[in-house]
């Protein structure tokens, strides 16, 4: 098989071949000789090839044959600079493929929209103050941030959902839900953990979500009468239910509870929470927490004071956020049982889109995926620049080439056209190794992220379209002036050039060095940022907890999800705890309800001296040896003894924090917890509770052991992990079918607190190192084409009496020059765009310092001065007397 522009070309060779013999028979004929006859032809039809150049350009496949020419041309060119072209894909293929794998998380958290109908009717209902306004609730459940000089929160009470909801009808449905929780599940003898979300009836139809199998929950759901019926997603159905097509209308215990599975929901809804992947849904009323009599749910659950519920609402058509939110403030308003006890403090609806889910990750990771956007494009532009630059310097290198050509009659279109060719085909290679870096990036970043975020990295569609449409910027970026470049040569002078003939001239104006002038100055905000992040990190890491963090084995029990209640889960507790104390390699056992470093906790507000305002703190319910076991010793009195905790005696013991509030004799004062009155018996070491950024006040109370499910926390004088067998062994012995869940030491438990700041310090880290790297080649590139052009001017200079150590010095100096200038560009650039467009406070860091500019400033120039020293070396290493007869 042929290709047409290739039959076309055989038929014109037949043709012309077949005019030329026909004339040439014709001269036989006349009494020539064959050879004369064939000059004669030839002369007589004039130049074949200015005939076949006119016939080609009229066909229609020309332009394709010719993009085959350039093609193959610039294939043999690239083969012949191997190394070169190596190097040159490797570089784009990073940049490339780190471009494309943070657009796709970009594209998961902040852009992609929820796949149900009309998303952008979906509205998220959160409300904001000046300050968190004190005595309007009592006990919380959800989620606040800062936003500037505003306090903003997504929780509401039972009234004010049930109060939204009634006003707003007809304009917008308004549905409730609660924050994921795990849960115990068992179908047919297969047990699975998994999350579980309560809904209010009608938050299907909010998302207008149909079911893949059965039905899913409806307003009727919402009675207390109702039997309990549970969504499953299409996740869970597969993994759990193992594709049960007559798993609608069967039973799935939740936590020991039957559940009568409504149905099943469609691939790809697992929930609206961007990465917080839930498996099951329950109405509000039929939430596991409420059938524990003791629980915290159960007693507050309609208690206008407490407010422990999110809202989602779909705007009916027609219908905007401006004219819903005056609606709902009001009906907040008349919700609350109480005013703030600060009026100004009073909160007001906000409303928030929620085309793409809800905004917790959102918010979380948005402005450092913005912040590591803006790095990684700058990655791609420093290895633009590298590729230009050698481009440039390869079209220097083929001035001759491109002379002769010219002399020839190449037109300059034709040349720009050829060269730019050579850069796309860089460029295509480029982008093809990229799928696979984008791929191990993603992937990479996802294994980071905080709060078990699971968004995998696919090669859609969309992908391949960014890998496409950054593939082709690139190739315009660093291809284009090239090309201009190289194709405007003046003939005559460049056919007379010798090699090594350049001199210094305008040194600073070359295009060569003024791309490092750029790349080094956005080198210096990479650098910067990646040297921020790491420093953040390390300065969180070796913060001090508070208690010795090794040898501390931590994991959970759920007995109350496998059927222990009242007495009996009580006496398991202490069955439990005085099981693992005898365990070999076991120091100390500390049993409580927040299991510590978890990221989150119990929360609640404290009063002192029968104040009306209250303190807010972190709590946690423990057992005797707990503080023990963690390495928090009591400064002052005594710990939670054994007696207390078995008799409910209303004592205490308060972090330091705490007891500088509560005044000059924290020992034997009464505070007030949920309207109880607590005796302080004793005051810890102060000590961090959910995470390393933040040191809460912390009350300690007696574990009263009526929850399901309890914390374990271990102190061994061997490593933590050696225990875990025996631990499984003892607990086994207890209960064959109880597991022990999320063992991991607490090390281990620190780590996953901070996944966050590792995520954007390890990637901010890998940007900086790269930025180096291509700044090094980008400068030696340029000093080393520098000095090899220039041979015969070093050459004349050293045979005028100039040293090695002159020559050293000269081209070190030129080198480190730009590099310098580079530098005082880049410096406060990095410290205006730190100032701007980094929002500090959501990331939980220090601004950027002069000291980390410094460090970035003295990384960047260590490697131009490495950079430069070897195209130094070898230019004062040179033999001056090959060096003058170049030419």
């Amino acid at each position: 098989m042929q290709w047409p522009w290739k039959k076309a070309e055989t038929g014109l060779e037949r043709e012309l071949r077949f005019h030329l013999d026909s004339l040439a028979e014709a001269f036989e004929r006349q009494g020539m000789t064959r050879s004369d006859a064939m000059q004669r032809a030839r002369r007589e039809f004039g130049g074949v090839d200015k005939f076949t150049e006119a016939a080609r350009d009229e066909r229609r496949w020309q332009p394709l044959a010719r993009l085959g020419q350039d093609l193959t041309f610039g294939l043999r060119m690239l083969r012949k600079a191997p190394v070169v072209t190596a190097a040159a894909v490797l570089s784009l293929a990073l940049g490339i493929g780190a471009t494309t794998a943070i657009l796709s998380l970009v594209d998961a958290v902040l852009w992609r929209s929820l796949p149900v109908p009309h998303p952008g009717q979906l509205t998220e209902i959160l409300w904001q103050s000046k300050g968190r306004p004190r005595g309007i609730y009592r006990g919380a459940s959800g989620g606040g941030f800062p936003d500037g000089p505003l306090y903003v929160a997504d929780y509401f009470s039972l009234a004010g959902f049930e109060t939204m909801r009634a006003r707003a009808a007809g304009r917008a449905n308004v549905a409730a839900h609660m924050f994921p929780t795990d849960v115990s599940t068992a179908f047919e003898g297969a047990t699975a953990v998994a999350k579980l979300r309560a809904v209010s009836g009608n938050y299907f139809a909010v998302l207008a979500a149909p079911p893949a199998l059965g039905r899913l929950l409806a307003p009727s759901d919402d009675e207390a009468s109702a039997p309990a019926a549970v969504v499953v997603t299409h996740r869970f159905w597969q993994a759990a239910l193992r594709g049960d097509q007559r798993a609608p209308g069967r039973l799935l215990r939740v936590n020991n509870q039957p559940h009568v599975i409504a149905g099943v929901l469609p691939a790809g809804l697992g929930d609206i929470g961007v990465g917080e992947p839930v498996d099951l849904y329950v109405a509000l009323r039929h939430h596991p927490e409420l059938q524990d009599a003791e629980g915290w749910l159960r007693r507050e659950f309609s208690n206008p004071r407490t407010w422990a519920f999110q809202l989602l609402a779909r705007r009916a058509p027609g219908v905007s956020s401006e004219a819903l939110r005056p609606v709902l403030d009001a009906a907040f308003r008349a919700s609350w049982a109480s005013p703030p006890e600060k009026p100004e403090t009073a909160p007001t609806i906000r409303l928030q889109d929620a085309a793409g889910g809800l905004g917790s990750i959102r918010r979380s990771l948005g402005n450092p995926l913005r912040v590591l956007g803006t790095l990684v494009a700058l990655v791609l532009l420093i290895a633009c620049a590298n590729i230009a630059n050698l481009l440039l310097a390869r079209a220097d290198a083929r001035r001759k080439e491109v002379a002769l050509r010219v002399s020839l009659g190449c037109g300059r279109a034709r040349l720009v056209r050829q060269f730019f060719t050579e850069s796309a085909l860089l460029a295509a290679f480029g982008g093809l190794l990229s799928l696979g870096v984008a791929y191990a990036t993603a992937n990479f970043a996802v294994s980071l992220m905080p709060g078990e975020l699971r968004l995998p990295f696919l090669l859609d569609a969309w992908t391949l379209l960014a890998t496409l449409a950054v593939t082709a910027a690139t190739a315009l970026v660093f291809g284009l002036y090239p090309a201009w470049r190289a194709s405007n040569v003046n003939a005559a002078p460049a056919l007379k050039e010798g090699t090594g003939t350049a001199s210094a001239g305008r040194w600073w104006l070359a295009p060569g060095k003024l791309l490092v002038f750029v790349q080094m100055a956005l080198a210096v905000l990479l650098v910067a940022a990646a040297a921020s992040f790491t420093g953040h990190l390390r300065k969180i890491v070796n913060s001090d907890t508070g208690f010795e963090r090794t040898r501390l084995l931590i994991f959970d029990l759920r007995p109350g999800q496998s059927g222990y209640q009242g007495a009996r889960l009580r006496q398991f507790y202490f069955d439990v705890e005085q099981k693992l104390r005898g365990l070999p390699g076991v120091e100390a056992v500390g049993l409580a309800r927040v299991r510590p470093m978890l990221g989150g906790g119990y929360w609640d507000q404290v009063q002192v001296d029968g104040g009306a305002r209250g303190i807010d703190t972190a709590v946690n319910f423990i057992t005797a040896d707990y503080l023990r076991a963690l390495g928090v010793p009591v400064v002052l009195g005594r710990g939670i003894s054994e007696r207390e905790i078995r008799s409910g005696a209303p004592v205490a013991v308060v972090s330091e924090d705490l007891a500088k509030q509560i005044g000059k004799a924290p020992l034997g004062a009464s505070i007030l917890m949920d309207r109880a009155p607590l005796t302080v018996v004793g005051v810890a070491a102060r000590a961090r509770y959910g995470d390393l950024t933040q040191q809460p006040n912390v009350l300690y109370l007696p574990n009263t052991f009526k929850q399901d499910s309890i914390t374990a926390l271990l102190r061994t004088t061997v490593p933590p992990l050696r225990v875990l067998d025996s631990v499984r062994a003892a607990i086994k012995e207890m209960d064959r079918g109880l597991p022990v869940v999320r063992p991991v030491t607490m090390e281990e438990q620190i780590a996953h607190t901070l996944r966050r700041e590792r995520l954007f310090a390890w990637l901010c880290g890998s940007f900086g190192v790269l930025a180096l790297l291509l700044c090094m080649i980008g400068l030696y590139g340029v000093m080393s084409y520098a000095t090899a052009r220039r041979a015969q001017e070093i050459g004349i200079r050293m045979a005028l009496g100039a040293s090695r150590g002159n020559v050293l010095r000269h081209v070190m100096g030129e080198g480190l020059a730009v590099a310098v200038f580079g530098l005082l560009l880049g410096a406060p650039a990095a410290y205006w765009a730190a100032q701007k467009y980094v929002d500090h406070k959501r990331l939980g860091m220090e601004p950027l310092d002069p000291t980390t500019l410094a460090t970035a400033l003295a990384a960047l120039g260590v490697s131009a001065l490495l950079a430069v020293l070897a195209p130094a070396l070898r230019a004062s290493a040179a033999d001056p007397a090959k060096a003058l007869r170049q030419g």
